[in-house]
This record gives structure tokens, C-alpha cells and sequence, in this order.
């Protein structure tokens, strides 16, 4: 009798013991639900998600239309800047031209400036023919391609000959190609000269004196315009 008491007793136990394990079961199947459905219900669906990455490829479609548009600009910008570079180099280079172009008629001007414009002028002269007299101490030798002991020689082949002329040359402004020598000669002393010459252009006449300068050439000293 003990005994099947016994064996009841542990039947109940175990029956007990057994409904509060599914009853537990349950409840925790039962949270596990409800989580998993809070969650899925708060979760964004997958048509949400598509509007946001459609909203966000559009938030930044025109970004980056601008961005390829700005890119273009630059492009266009720096081309422009390249375009402008070359046009303000070609203006340098002709403005240095015109420049070089101006120095050079410059020069030529000024070599072609009447040389005595600057000279002292007196009337009259060392003789009864000539008009005026000009002098000028800024006057050079004009170079040499002589070397050794000069002795002028009056040769018209000679090398001191074309030296001399172009002293004449140098004083009065009338070029050798336009320049008649009349007479060139001795001047009293070895290293002096004076020669008369016709300008073919304009029919003017003068008298030039000129002075030899040791490893420089002859000097112009003294232009007498004759009458």
C-alpha cells in the first residue's frame, strides 16, 4: 500500500514538474513572438527603404550634375586661361619687337641727325670762301685698322685714305657713296690733314680738318661750309 502511495506521489511530482516546464515553454515562446514582431514592425520595409535610396540618389543626382557641369566650366576656365596666356605671350613678343623695331629706327635716326647740329658755329672762316665754321669737342676718332708708326699717305687706294674720308664723313654727315673729295692733303704736319668735299646730294661744299690720334684713327677738329 506504501508503495503504490509511493509511485503516485512521484507520478504527481514529475506530471507537476513537467507543467511548469511547457507552461515556462510557452512564455518564453510566447516573448520570443512578440519581440520578433515588435521588431519586424519597427523595422523599415523593403518599399521604404527603397524611397530613401531613391530620395538619396536623387538629393545627390543634382550634386552631382553640378559637380560635372563645374567640371566643364573649369575646363572651359583653364582653356580660356591657356588661350589668354598665348595671346598676352604674342603681345609681349610683338611688343618687345615693336620696341626692338623703335631702338633700331632710333639708332638709325640719330646716325642720320645732322653731326653738326651740336657744333659752335662762328661766321666766316680761315679764309674769304667759307661761310661758316663749325666746331665741336665732343667729336671722336673714328677707329683704325692701321698698326705700327702712322705716317698719313695720300693715296686714294690707300688704307689711311678710306680712314680719312670716313672721318669727313663722320663730321659733315655726307655718306662716301655721295661724296665728292675736291682736294685732300697735308695740313702742315705729318699727322694732319685737311681735304675739301661736295655733297652730291645737296650741292653743299666743305672744308674738314682732321687730326690723327694715336692707335684711335683720325679726328675731326674743325668743318669750314664753303660758300
Amino acid at each position: 500500500m506504501s508503495n503504490n502511495q509511493s509511485r503516485y506521489e512521484n507520478r504527481d511530482k514529475r506530471r507537476k514538474a513537467n507543467l511548469v516546464l511547457n507552461i515556462l515553454i510557452a512564455i518564453v515562446s510566447i516573448l520570443i513572438v512578440v519581440v520578433a514582431a515588435n521588431l519586424f514592425i519597427n523595422s523599415p520595409s523593403s518599399k521604404d527603404v527603397s524611397k530613401d535610396s531613391e530620395t538619396a540618389q536623387k538629393q545627390e543626382s543634382p550634386a552631382s550634375g553640378k559637380t560635372e557641369k563645374k567640371s566643364d566650366e573649369d575646363i572651359k576656365d583653364s582653356k580660356k586661361d591657356s588661350s589668354d596666356s598665348e595671346k598676352d605671350s604674342e603681345k609681349s613678343s610683338d611688343s618687345k619687337k615693336d620696341d626692338s623695331s623703335k631702338s633700331d629706327d632710333s639708332d638709325s635716326s640719330s646716325n642720320s641727325e645732322d653731326p653738326l647740329k651740336d657744333a659752335k658755329v662762328t661766321e666766316g672762316g680761315s679764309s674769304s670762301d667759307v661761310e661758316k665754321t663749325y666746331e665741336n669737342s665732343d667729336w671722336k676718332a673714328v677707329g683704325t685698322e692701321q698698326t705700327g708708326e702712322h705716317a698719313a699717305t695720300y693715296d686714294s687706294s690707300s688704307q689711311d685714305w678710306a680712314e680719312m674720308l670716313k672721318a669727313m664723313s663722320y663730321a659733315t654727315g655726307v655718306s662716301k657713296d655721295n661724296m665728292t673729295v675736291l682736294w685732300l692733303g697735308n695740313n702742315g704736319s705729318p699727322q694732319d690733314a685737311k681735304g675739301k668735299i661736295l655733297d652730291k646730294t645737296t650741292g653743299d661744299k666743305y672744308q674738314v680738318t682732321i687730326t690723327w690720334v694715336d692707335k684711335k684713327g683720325w679726328k675731326p677738329t674743325k668743318v669750314e661750309k664753303l660758300k
